[in-house]
């Protein structure tokens, strides 16, 4: 019996009252296309508090006179009936409001929850795959994106830091959504010591190599804690170095002061700003995961006079499964060069690997640190339980 309680279904609307809710979605739709024009930092949210009601009722309220043929008189009643609109998500509703769970993933009429590292099925109370298109629909629109049979593919971070990634056919047989929820704050050094995730030497050790600019490679599965930790390796870096970040989706949103983001598109992709990165004076370049070909760019990068670099990479093992895996992957950006050489060149230009992982309890941890000498890579730390 799932924990979750959802409304009934209502009843069958009359003709008559089905032609006026469609009159009244055609008006929604334009208010909603002037509200992501105007005032998109208002939308990007999974759940909303009071403030955020407040603040998306007093926009309402500039938006709304903005249609012709607007009635004063209706104003309160259809602010009330858009917002509900806009904030609301049916059947997701309950499992937003659940702070235990992590990760939320539906495969057209299942749904999944990720709640203390374990995944479980859960009651989905929709029976037409529409109705979960139009929930990814609505999701992409809070992300400023639009998602259509001809564009069926979004991946985005909304502004409460939650993470999307929406499929339609017909790239997929059935509608996906998948919502990883924000942390709220990101973890912090004490943290990581309370969790067991990394111990005080350790620290000092990652720290130091940080400072001293060497490049750093993070590596693990989905899930394994990457981000996170690249986030805090890259508060160690001094105030007076510029960094540029180059991200597929904005998540490491870093405070360091002088910081250039770059967020890749399908005519920017990722290899491609590494290139322009090069040109904007960075003292070291960050690249949120490495995925494809741009692996060949970050190690020029790293071996050509910006060293302090750091990366991750989704590989599992140990670290040289993780250079192996980036040399692969850089073998998609240089063709004429043999697979050895390449994974030599990873040798000579990385300093550091640290493997990441997600133990069966859902516990996230360092497994191991490697440094590479003169092509050789060494055991500096393992974890062990």
């Amino acid at each position: 019996m799932s924990p979750y309680r959802w409304s009934p279904t209502p009843s069958p609307l009359s003709p008559r009252a089905q032609e006026e809710r469609s009159d009244w979605d055609h008006v929604f739709r334009q208010w909603t296309t002037l509200l992501q024009q105007q005032f998109p930092e208002h939308l990007a949210y999974l759940v909303w508090d009071a403030p955020r009601i407040h603040a998306l009722e007093l926009v309402a309220d500039e938006i709304m006179p903005q249609y012709p043929d607007w009635d004063p008189a209706l104003a309160p009643v259809l602010r009330r009936a858009w917002i509900n609109r806009l904030t609301g998500l049916g059947p997701l509703e309950d499992l937003l409001l659940d702070e235990t769970v992590s990760d939320i993933m539906i495969n057209g009429l299942d749904a999944y929850v990720e709640q203390g590292g374990q995944i479980t099925p859960v009651a989905w109370p929709i029976h037409d795959v529409d109705e979960v298109a139009d929930l990814a629909r609505q999701l992409a629109s809070r992300a400023g994106r639009q998602l259509t049979t001809e564009n069926p593919l979004c991946d985005a971070i909304l502004s409460d830091g939650s993470r999307i990634h929406l499929v339609l056919p017909p790239v997929s047989e059935v509608p996906e959504i998948t919502i990883r929820r924000a942390s709220g704050t990101p973890l912090s050094l004490e943290d990581y010591f309370r969790l067991g995730s990394l111990t005080e030497a350790l620290w000092d050790d990652l720290r130091a190599r940080v400072v001293a600019r060497q490049n750093i490679l993070v590596a693990g599965g989905a899930g394994t804690g990457k981000t996170s930790l690249l986030r805090l390796l890259a508060t160690q870096i001094p105030d007076h170095e510029r960094l540029v970040t180059i991200e597929d989706v904005r998540e490491l949103n870093l405070t360091h002061r002088n910081t250039a983001r770059l967020e890749s598109r399908a005519q920017w992709p990722v290899h491609r700003l590494i290139i322009e990165a090069l040109r904007m004076r960075p003292d070291r370049i960050i690249v949120g995961e490495v995925r494809g070909g741009e692996a060949w760019d970050l190690l020029e990068a790293m071996a050509t006079g910006h060293p302090g670099s750091l990366s991750t990479v989704h590989s599992g093992g140990d670290a040289l499964k993780a250079i192996k895996r980036l040399s692969r992957m850089a073998m998609y950006q240089t063709r004429p060069i043999q697979y050895d050489q390449i994974v030599a060149h990873a040798l000579d230009t990385i300093d550091v690997v640290v493997n990441v992982e997600r133990a069966a309890d859902g516990h996230r941890h360092i497994r191991a640190v490697s440094e590479i000498v003169e092509g050789t890579i060494r055991s500096v730390w393992e974890f062990r339980s």
